[in-house]
């Protein structure tokens, strides 16, 4: 409830609830490529299963070995997100789920390429030290398109970017 998405003892400890992983696990796969900064996939610690992951990093032939032992779920790469995405499109790709961390999420929000966000609200406030997004440069309009119910005690919430007003 207090925004933070990771704990601050870098526990293991969920704080999610199984709807919302639940939710989580079905958006992903129907879309079918996760992207994700490497602090990510090293917290996750392999890759999801049934759909494409790439991580972003600054040193993608650190992780050839890795790449090499999931073929074709798992690529790392260092191009900018607009190349990255661009590449995709013309691949036939037409979305892509963004699944943090915070700092590639920051990036993303700054090249103005995060066209929707679900959020999740779980009835929990941990001590953490990360937010949804490391940095913001500017101000970034968004539109509550949808709200639900996940279970008793946790909301799912869907914004659509809005062009912003000056």
């Amino acid at each position: 409830m207090n925004g933070k998405i990771r704990m601050t003892d870098d526990s293991q400890r969920s704080w999610t609830s199984a709807e919302d992983k639940e939710h989580f696990y079905n958006i992903t796969k129907d879309i079918g490529i996760v992207l994700m900064g490497r602090k990510t996939f090293e917290e996750i610690g392999s890759p999801l299963k049934k759909r494409i992951n790439i991580v972003l990093t600054g040193n993608p032939e650190k992780y050839k070995e890795v790449e090499l032992k999931y073929d074709k779920y798992l690529y790392f790469t260092d191009n900018p997100p607009e190349i990255l995405l661009d590449k995709l499109e013309q691949k036939g790709y037409t979305e892509v789920a963004l699944i943090g961390g915070s700092t590639i999420n920051s990036l993303f929000l700054e090249k103005n390429l995060i066209d929707e966000i679900f959020l999740t609200i779980e009835p929990v406030i941990i001590q953490g030290d990360l937010s949804i997004f490391k940095y913001v440069n500017d101000k970034y309009n968004f539109k509550l398109n949808d709200f639900k119910k996940l279970s008793e005690d946790t909301i799912l919430l869907h914004y659509l970017k809005t062009e912003d007003k000056k």
